[in-house]
């Protein structure tokens, strides 16, 4: 072989193996990416061919519902539409049926014409016309499209929160973010039951995104979220909400008031308002009126980011439950706490007295008595506690001490969160016994240094009637499944016994005599036995001038076994009035007054309340002119005719109504007869007599509203249902009368 021969031979090896080489490094490559696309990076790879081929549409599922103890909807899911038109499948099938497309869509929805062919002729698969479209809307369009045989446009369900009660509870049950999950309340505390599990439809579609028809379809239900069944009573919610926003018009607080409606034995909650409050079903419109104008002042270019930062403070506040974020000094409410620890401990008696000469003086620090004239003088424990006098119960904590007054302090539970079923729940700030000096000490048992939120106060309250124990406050019952299962049930929690039935006793019958006592104290109810404590406080730590109050009542009933116990705080009123009884008190006696018989507490009468019970009007049209005088008479009411007829046409107050003895009732007695309307004065300020006086001269009944209506220097805070407008002769006027002191 020659030289050029066995040349030519080893080239064609050297090929041979370097494309042999090539060939297997190209082989091991392919194999790779080969083992990467098929085992490594399958599921990338497959969910790039499923979204190629398959349209998958999610069917939010339902939120559980929320009812009230009655089986009321606090918040619900409904279900609604989500209209809207696939281009891809309008382009290759539906162009034929532009118009109709667009005047159906024109006529149901009300968009545009031009926005919904815009919409047609994108280049995707999915253009939404409209959302929160009603069922009924939906089904309409969809039927008028199977009857025509179109295939682009599309319905799919899915759900949207009401809240049928608008504000009812509102900073209790809370609301949803924008994406769907709870941010405030229950909404927020119990997300994670009420959420449900969403559903899938997966469909075929080919190589142009038109869908295969009734092919290659899977559909996964939505799973609906549980339900919660609360605590909370609408109607004792709606009276508290109604007497709570009256304090709040007729006080004119500079911040919030909140009121708490408790089972004293259970914890179970039956209303909890704060106002003012808002809309659920529109959270984020601001509802203070003050508010609104700051923020339409700062909404401008040059002051956005303000703009931002205000409208967020704005709706943290309104959204805030101040019953369990807000801390307050208690004040004199928190006297119950201190007294039944000393009684408890023997650090006083029943029959030790305390003196009271205006003021007292604990190392240089003088406090004083709410009362100028004089001071109480010498008392005992249920004196000093139904003339709320704090000197005496400056002396009371001498008695008990800082460590016992610590120990209890943190034994009522005012040292820690009481743990109920609501976000944002705040702690106290106090004085630890380590830091506590006799002048602290002083002040702290008659409620004015350690300030704590409204449900700790109510909480350690109801231990001090209930019997000694310390009850965990909750809102919720039951949470149940969609098939009707009950997944978790909630059962009242004792925490401790703080102190012993007899000394609870004892502070039961201590806290009547503080309102039997004072039977024309503004919580008092006739033929109701209710124990309770007025609380008024300086905010001394804003304001070192202390003209700057918040009031406070907490009331139970029954008095010698309580059943409800309920609290109210109304921060920084300006209106005059800032006593607890004269401003917090009232709301309880309203809610008292409407509650009591919805719950079937019915009134007791003594002897002397009968005699002052007021009487129903009784009909005596179609009467005889004398025979109604007489009827009338016969119930303690007056009668004044108008007109010469012998029959009674008409009368007025109607029939049916409630008015004190001695009111007047108008007999008309002729057809023809007009007699002019008379202008309802404002009666603020008046005494009883003053506003007796002034409404008889103008033919006009009072029916005084509070406890405080017969006592003597109690004054007409406003009318309730007519004020400065023009009424018929013989209108009942209703109008509230306060006793502005902090005693009961």
């Amino acid at each position: 072989m020659s030289v050029a021969e066995k040349s030519t031979a080893t080239m064609k090896r050297r090929l041979t193996l370097i494309i042999f080489v090539v060939m297997i490094l190209v082989l091991v490559y392919v194999s790779v990416q080969m083992y990467n696309v098929a085992v490594l990076e399958s599921d990338k790879f497959q969910a790039l061919a499923n979204s190629q081929q398959f349209r998958t549409t999610t069917v939010k599922a339902n939120r559980g519902a929320i009812y009230d103890r009655n089986g009321q909807v606090l918040a619900q899911s409904v279900t609604v539409y989500t209209v809207f038109v696939d281009p891809r499948t309008f382009s290759e099938r539906d162009t034929e049926y532009e118009a109709e497309i667009v005047d159906a869509l024109v006529s149901s929805l009300g968009v545009e014409s031009s926005f919904v062919r815009e919409r047609l002729y994108k280049d995707n698969a999915y253009q939404v016309i409209a959302d929160d479209v009603d069922k009924t809307i939906a089904t309409s369009i969809m039927t008028k499209m199977s009857e025509l045989g179109v295939t682009s446009v599309g319905a799919t369900p899915t759900a949207k929160r009401n809240y049928p009660q608008n504000d009812l509870a509102a900073n209790v049950i809370g609301h949803l973010h924008y994406d769907g999950y709870g941010i405030y309340g229950l909404e927020a505390y119990y997300d994670e039951y009420l959420t449900g599990t969403d559903g899938k439809i997966i469909r075929a579609i080919d190589a142009h995104g038109a869908e295969f028809q009734y092919k290659y379809k899977q559909s996964y239900d939505a799973v609906d979220g549980a339900s919660l069944y609360t605590n909370i009573d609408s109607t004792i919610q709606y009276y508290t909400e109604k007497a709570l926003e009256n304090a709040v018009l007729a006080n004119n607080p500079n911040d919030k008031s909140c009121a708490i409606v408790m089972n004293c034995n259970t914890g179970a909650i039956y209303a909890m308002a704060t106002e003012p409050d808002y809309d659920l079903n529109y959270p984020s419109e601001i509802y203070d009126e003050k508010t609104t104008q700051m923020l339409a002042a700062l909404d401008t270019p040059a002051t956005q980011e303000e703009y931002a930062t205000q409208r967020s403070l704005a709706w943290n506040l309104q959204w805030t439950n101040k019953a369990i974020s807000s801390l307050y000094y208690p004040g004199s409410v928190f006297k119950v706490v201190t007294g039944s620890a000393a009684l408890e401990e023997n650090a006083i008696s029943l029959s030790d007295t305390f003196y009271c000469n205006v003021s007292t003086d604990v190392q240089g620090v003088i406090f004083h008595c709410w009362t100028t004239h004089g001071g109480h003088g010498t008392q005992n424990f249920v004196q000093a506690m139904t003339n709320s006098c704090n000197p005496a119960f400056v002396s009371i904590g001498q008695h008990l001490g800082a460590k016992l007054f610590c120990r209890y302090f943190e034994a009522f539970g005012l040292t820690e969160k009481t743990g109920i079923d609501l976000p944002a729940e705040a702690n106290s700030l106090y004085v630890p016994y380590e830091n506590m000096t006799p002048v602290s000490l002083a002040s702290s048992s008659f409620g004015q240094t350690n300030k704590i939120t409204p449900i700790q106060m109510i909480c350690a309250y109801a231990a001090v009637v209930n019997g000694g124990n310390l009850v965990t406050p909750y809102v919720v019952d039951r949470i149940v499944d969609n098939d009707g299962n009950i997944i978790k049930q909630y059962t009242p929690t004792i925490k401790r016994q703080v102190i012993s039935e007899e000394t609870s006793q004892i502070m039961r019958q201590t806290l009547a005599t503080v309102v039997s006592t004072n039977s024309g104290s503004n919580v008092y109810i006739k033929g109701y036995n209710i124990g309770g404590k007025s609380g008024t406080s300086q905010k001394l730590d804003e304001n070192p001038e202390g003209n700057t109050y918040v009031s406070s009542y907490c009331a139970f009933y029954p008095a010698d076994d309580p059943e409800i116990i309920m609290l109210v705080m109304v921060d920084e009123p300006t209106n005059g009035l800032y006593y607890g009884s004269a401003v917090a008190a009232p709301v309880v006696s309203e809610v008292f007054t409407e509650i009591l018989p919805y719950l079937g507490y019915y009134a007791e009468y003594t002897e002397e309340e009968l005699a002052e019970l007021e009487v129903t009007v009784p009909d005596v049209e179609d009467a005889d002119v004398s025979s109604a005088k007489a009827t009338l008479e016969s119930l303690g009411l007056n009668a004044e005719v108008i007109g010469n007829g012998g029959t009674v046409i008409n009368q007025m107050p109607s029939h049916g109504s409630e008015m004190p003895k001695g009111c007047t009732v108008i007999l008309y007695t002729e057809e023809d007869y007009e007699e002019k309307e008379v202008y309802v004065p404002d009666l603020t300020g008046y005494t009883l007599e003053e506003a007796n006086e002034t409404l008889a001269e103008l033919g006009l009944n009072l029916r005084p509203l509070g406890g405080a209506a017969q006592k003597a220097g109690a004054e007409c805070s406003g009318v309730m249902n007519y004020k400065e407008v023009y009424v018929k002769k013989g209108t009942i006027i209703e109008a509230y009368f306060l006793i502005n002191d902090e005693t009961g």
